[in-house]
């Protein structure tokens, strides 16, 4: 189920049973393949940790879903590296791993732009929760890492 959110018209916080995408730069994979907290990290001044919706692209197996966020990040100029990748995240296990272990109350938000419509946002932590971070990059499936470039 996806509702909406008060305030924030056209935009919704996404069920817990979908997935999104965190495009993870080469230095932001440790050497066992699997992204470090930094990767999870909000820069200065941003709102929300920058995702994309993976069901936005359908019920189509994962390979598809990664080539339509890799296309959507390419469309709007954005540079994916070959030695990057994109790390997956189940919204609902995101979101109760924070409340759980950190008492911190995450959404994570449909957020869709005409060139990017699958882009979503992780609202709900700052650029200092870096225990937000660690737990978000220990919460990615290690088979659930996929190759930034095709």
């Amino acid at each position: 189920m996806v509702h909406v959110v008060q305030g924030a018209p056209g935009r919704r916080t996404l069920a817990d049973s979908h997935h999104v995408a965190r495009y993870c730069r080469p230095r932001h994979i440790g050497s066992d393949g699997q992204p470090v907290p930094a990767a999870f990290l909000l820069r200065s001044g941003e709102m929300c940790l920058s995702t994309n919706w993976l069901e936005r692209f359908h019920n189509y197996d994962r390979q598809t879903q990664i080539a339509g966020v890799r296309q959507a990040l390419t469309d709007q100029g954005f540079r994916v590296s070959r030695t990057g990748a994109f790390a997956v995240l189940n919204v609902g296990a995101a979101v109760n791993a924070c409340k759980t272990a950190l008492n911190l109350d995450i959404t994570i938000i449909a957020l869709g732009e005409s060139r990017d419509p699958s882009h979503a946002g992780t609202y709900g932590y700052t650029e200092h929760d870096v225990n937000a971070a660690d737990l978000s990059a220990k919460s990615v499936n290690a088979d659930e890492i996929y190759p930034a470039a095709a």
